[in-house]
């Protein structure tokens, strides 16, 4: 891959997240560059930037700091290659590196509807607690409900775990056929 295919296909996430960084919601971290416990670097989509250290820079930047290395070797860890290639050999790379593109690309949709579904069921099972009279038969569903929503919602989103996503899209359809249509 070279320089610019490496920077569409890696982010900064990806590479804190193989140093074994994790980023909060603000894009903030604790800089494993010069060790400190407190967040200090902020992440952005293309690099990073550590206002206690002033440490700033790129992917590559990144990689030769933590290595203690030249550009090179930051550009071979981040699977670059210097070999020359056939325009063949270019272009079956080129549509290989766009249908991975595509691919992530999708992965960021599917898990933004997701998101989109899950929060929107757990809003209805609210609206409807609050504002329906207690113990009719749509009120209990929607508390019994509710602490379901909110336990997938935590195992996918601050434990980080997988989710059958088909089956909690049904259900959450169902929530949404069940009290829009009311």
């Amino acid at each position: 891959m070279t320089v610019d295919e490496i920077k569409q296909n890696v982010s900064m996430r990806d590479v804190l997240a193989k140093y074994g960084v994790s980023v909060g919601r603000n894009g903030m971290c604790n800089c494993p560059i010069h060790g400190e416990k407190h967040p200090s670097m902020k992440v952005y989509a293309d690099g990073y930037k550590c206002f206690a250290c002033n440490s700033a820079g790129d992917i590559f930047k990144f990689v030769q700091e933590m290595e203690h290395c030249d550009f090179k070797e930051a550009f071979l860890i981040l699977g670059g290659s210097y070999e020359h290639k056939s325009d063949r050999a270019r272009d079956i790379a080129k549509a290989k590196f766009d249908r991975q593109r595509k691919l992530k690309a999708q992965a960021e949709l599917n898990e933004k509807l997701f998101r989109k579904y899950l929060m929107g069921a757990i809003d209805l099972c609210y609206w409807w607690i609050q504002n329906r009279k207690p113990m009719s038969d749509d009120w209990c569903y929607a508390q019994n409900m509710l602490p379901w929503l909110w336990h997938v919602y935590e195992i996918k989103y601050l434990e980080g775990e997988e989710v059958e996503e088909a089956n909690v899209f049904r259900r959450c359809k169902e929530i949404r056929q069940r009290f829009i249509t009311v």
